[in-house]
C-alpha cells in the first residue's frame, strides 16, 4: 500500500512539473468536495427519557416506521415561536422537526446520524405515559407473582386508545425498565403454542400483563388491567375510570381483585 501511495504522489508531481514547463505557473485546481446537505425529519415525541427522546416518524400526518431514540446532548432546541428551549420543556405528544445529516443508524430503536437541531411544530396528546404508570403499579402489586420470571407477555389487543407505534413503545419501555424479555401475546396464543397447558394453567417462567380500554372520549375512558401467572395467581381491576384533569390523565381505581 505504501508503494502504491508513493507511486501515486510521484505521478501527481510529474503532472505538475509538466504543466509548469508549458508555461502554466498556477497549481492544479483542487476537486470540489461538497458535503451532504442537512435533511429534516418530522416526528412525534412518544416518551421523554432522562437523556433522550423516544420518537416515531410522521409522514403525511400519519405515524409510520420504527421507533427512534434521539439523545438530548448537542441538540439546539426551539419552540413553536422559534424561541430557545431546554430539554425539560419537551413533552410526550409534541410534534417536532429534527435536522440531521440524512443517515439512519441500523440499531433498534433507530438512531439519526448528525442530529443537531430540534424545532417544535405542533402538539397532541399521548396516553403512553399514563399506561406506563398503570403497568408499574400492576407490576408492584402482589410482587410474589413476579418471582423468578424471565418473560413478560403483553396483551394489548383490547387497548383502543394507543397507536401501533405507541404500543411498541410501551413494550420497549417495559422491557428496558424490568429487564425481562417482553413480547406481544395473549393467554390463548400461549396455549396454542404449547407454552401454557390449559388443563393446568400456569406460566412457569413469565407473567401476562393485559390492558384494555372502552368508552373512549377526549376527556375520559374506562380501562382494565390484569397480571396473570396461573389459574390461582392473578391480580387486577376492571372498569377503572380515567379522566383528563389539569392537562394530565388521572386514573381512579376502586376495586382490585386477587386470586
Amino acid at each position: 500500500m505504501k508503494k502504491l501511495f508513493a507511486l501515486f504522489m510521484a505521478l501527481l508531481l510529474l503532472a505538475g512539473c509538466g504543466q509548469r514547463q508549458e508555461g502554466q505557473s498556477s497549481a492544479p485546481e483542487e476537486p470540489n468536495l461538497s458535503s451532504t446537505p442537512d435533511q429534516t425529519l418530522d416526528c412525534r415525541i412518544l416518551f421523554c427519557m432522562d437523556d433522550s427522546l423516544l420518537l416515531t416518524q410522521i409522514v403525511d400526518g400519519e405515524e409510520t416506521g420504527d421507533l427512534i431514540v434521539l439523545p438530548h446532548q448537542g441538540l439546539g432546541m426551539e419552540d413553536q415561536q422559534q424561541q430557545a428551549m431546554q430539554s425539560d420543556q419537551l413533552q410526550p405528544g409534541m410534534q417536532v422537526q429534527i435536522t440531521f445529516d440524512g443517515c439512519f443508524l441500523e440499531t433498534y430503536p433507530c438512531q439519526l446520524s448528525g442530529a443537531h437541531a430540534l424545532r417544535v411544530t405542533g402538539d397532541s396528546q399521548t396516553l403512553l405515559p399514563f399506561y406506563l404508570e398503570q403497568v408499574a403499579e400492576l407490576y408492584q402489586t402482589d410482587e410474589g407473582l413476579n418471582g423468578d420470571i424471565q418473560k413478560i407477555a403483553l396483551d394489548l389487543s383490547g387497548l383502543g386508545n394507543l397507536s401501533r407505534q405507541e404500543k411498541e413503545a410501551l413494550r420497549y419501555l417495559i422491557e428496558c425498565t424490568y429487564q425481562k424479555e417482553t413480547f406481544f401475546s395473549s393467554y390463548q396464543e400461549l396455549c396454542d403454542q404449547g407454552i401454557i397447558d390449559p388443563e393446568y394453567p400456569q406460566y412457569e417462567d413469565g407473567i401476562i400483563l393485559t390492558l384494555s380500554s372502552k368508552d373512549e372520549t377526549d376527556k375520559s375512558f374506562r380501562f382494565s388491567a390484569m397480571k396473570w401467572r396461573s389459574g390461582l395467581g392473578a391480580v387486577g381491576y376492571q372498569d377503572a375510570q380515567a379522566k383528563m384533569q389539569n392537562g394530565k390523565w388521572e386514573g381512579e381505581i376502586e376495586n382490585w381483585f386477587i386470586s
